[in-house]
């Protein structure tokens, strides 16, 4: 028995790492400002920036959050909330070739093991730590070792017959995190 299972982990150790994708389906709606945790616009305000911010509330399949959206210095930042307003992350779309060519090297080899063809759609370079941190940090992206820095990338993967989109996270190395395959959420009506 000892030898079977001693075996079948070897046989699962020599296999190429590939990540399996898991479905994930994100529904964002506008929120008005009552809806806005206090906790949240506090960080938002401490900024003191005269960026336009707008509130949304996502939905995903296991959770919901808020996030602040705007625009600062032509660059897109995303600032996510859990629902009681305590910050969870900071986005910021950046662009593929704006990214050290080590990671990109190693996310590029990744994607082409997953997909015959590919296209980035989008990329976001993503920043998690404490509340301190994050607001210290924000907007420089000088390396600190007190956040920790991934890479959300939304690929359209071109496998046999099919395209999907696929959302990636890689750390700041370009070594692969997740997977999860983007779903659509089928309407039995006609929304206006």
């Amino acid at each position: 028995m000892h030898q079977l299972f001693y075996f079948a982990l070897l046989i699962c150790l020599a296999l190429p790492f590939h990540l399996f994708a898991q479905d994930k389906f994100e529904k964002e709606s506008r929120i008005k400002p009552d809806e806005i945790p206090a906790e949240a616009l506090s960080f938002m305000d401490s900024l003191n920036y005269e960026a336009k911010i707008k509130w949304f509330k996502e939905e995903g399949l296991t959770r919901k959050s808020i996030e602040a959206k705007f625009k600062y210095e032509n660059t897109k930042f995303s600032v996510e909330f859990n629902l009681l307003g305590n910050i969870e992350d900071i986005e910021i779309e950046v662009n593929w070739q704006n990214i050290e060519p080590e990671t990109t090297d190693s996310i590029s080899k990744h994607l082409q093991l997953d997909c015959s063809k590919f296209k980035i759609v989008k990329v976001q370079k993503q920043f998690a730590g404490s509340k301190n941190d994050l607001f210290f940090r924000f907007p420089n992206e000088a390396n600190s070792e007190k956040t920790e820095i991934k890479y959300e990338i939304i690929v359209k993967c071109y496998q046999q017959k099919e395209v999907n989109l696929f959302e990636y996270s890689f750390n700041e190395k370009g070594i692969p995190l997740t997977k999860s395959k983007i779903v659509f959420k089928n309407s039995s009506h006609l929304e206006y």
